[in-house]
């Protein structure tokens, strides 16, 4: 590993054959302010081992003249690729943003100042939506595409925390050698990341007023993929609470998730007659219970990730 600098951060980017979305990211991290307290590198993993990546990370690398690393996975889980990236990574801070993302001037350093301000390992800032078509209604209506945001200095818990915009310190990673567990190849990665960091003692602020804004393309607009995402989130959610639960208590959780699915089963054809927003959802909530069910006797419905 490269000797690390102090004030240097390193932005880790996973990709997967997601070109145009990581060019515009790349170039947005181009203008990205520091008011003078630290230096920007920029790594990216391409987790596709045929490197399609590659041209356009080598051609915006000349073209901008930023110092981007680039190195491919070949193990194609979301896990896998961000130990990649940490593994070449040089600096003493670590950013983190999704391909599909794109960040305002002043993302970093607003994250950086905040986790000098509160005195934390780390800060983690909103993503919102950002569609460059306009979006069919039900979609905007039901806010499919809209995460929580909490208020600035929050001290967040393990289940309000993701990697698709943070900043931390290296320290939280190489102290105690943490790294994203492998298991958690569709999903729930970074959840598992933080459920550890926090038991360790690392703190986490939210920030926000440190947005970055995530692309909504036009396949996202389709009930399917909500229903589809919400198996992969169940399925992940139940396996996180898992170890803590007793006997008694898992039953009780069973219970309650075959109750769920039933009356969502049954809603179906009611929520259907008060428009397209509210029959996505229920199929959406109705498909995470199922998928809770799935796993507590060891069935994963989606096994690899591929949207």
């Amino acid at each position: 590993m490269s000797e690390i600098n102090l004030n240097h951060i390193s932005v880790c980017i996973c990709t997967f054959r997601r070109n145009q979305m990581l060019e515009r990211l790349l170039r947005s991290l181009k203008y990205q302010e520091s008011g003078g307290l630290f230096d920007i590198a920029v790594v990216v993993v391409d987790n596709d081992d045929t490197g399609s990546a590659r041209d356009t990370v080598m051609r915006l690398r000349d073209e901008l003249n930023m110092e981007i690393e680039y190195g491919i996975e070949t193990e194609r889980t979301i896990p896998a690729a961000r130990n990649h990236a940490l593994r070449l990574a040089r600096g003493n801070y670590i950013g983190i943003i999704d391909d599909d993302e794109f960040s305002p001037p002043q993302w970093l350093f607003t994250l950086y100042q905040a986790i000098q301000t509160f005195n934390v390992s780390g800060a983690l800032g909103p993503v919102r939506p950002f569609f460059e078509q306009r979006p069919p209604a039900w979609l905007i209506k039901g806010r499919f595409c809209e995460r929580p945001v909490h208020r600035t200095g929050t001290l967040l818990d393990w289940n309000q925390t993701r990697t698709g915009n943070v900043l931390l310190k290296r320290e939280v990673f190489d102290e105690h050698q943490i790294q994203f567990d492998l298991k958690w190849k569709t999903s729930g990665s970074d959840r598992a990341f933080f459920k550890k960091a926090m038991q360790l003692g690392y703190r986490f602020v939210a920030v926000e007023e440190a947005p970055v804004y995530e692309i909504v393309p036009p396949e996202r607009w389709y009930g399917k993929y909500y229903f589809r995402r919400a198996l992969v989130q169940g399925f992940n959610s139940s396996r996180n609470i898992s170890g803590k639960l007793s006997g008694l208590t898992r039953l009780i959780q069973t219970i309650k998730s075959l109750i769920a699915v039933i009356i969502y089963i049954v809603a179906v054809p009611f929520c259907a007659c008060f428009g397209k927003h509210i029959f996505v959802k229920c199929i959406e909530r109705g498909g995470h219970h199922f998928s809770r069910l799935c796993a507590m006797v060891g069935i994963e419905l989606i096994k690899k990730r591929d949207f």
